[in-house]
């Protein structure tokens, strides 16, 4: 008797063409992943369907501007609230 058992898994071509790519990136194999992932799944007894959150280009692009204005210490910083809602009123005003 085989020390492995064969799991046939239907997945999108598109994902297992990115998962094989990244596992390659990594250095491992997509069998590992997916071992890793069914070990997780009987240890915790449960399962978690989450994609991380990307940013769309737009809101990209603000983030990078707005770290570069933070690593430059190009923005406003106020004591108190009301300042800072002062400041904001001028502003739209």
């Amino acid at each position: 008797m085989s020390e492995y058992a064969v799991i046939n898994l239907k997945t999108n071509p598109e994902i297992k063409k990115l998962a094989s790519i990244t596992a390659k990136r990594l250095g491992i194999s997509v069998s590992s992943v997916l071992n890793n992932e069914l070990k997780r799944f009987i240890a915790e007894q449960s399962v978690v369907f989450e994609i991380p959150e990307v940013p769309n280009a737009k809101t990209a692009r603000q983030i990078s501007i707005s770290k570069k204005q933070i690593e430059s210490e190009d923005y406003y910083k106020f004591d108190d609230i009301k300042k800072s809602l002062d400041f904001l009123s001028d502003e739209l005003n």
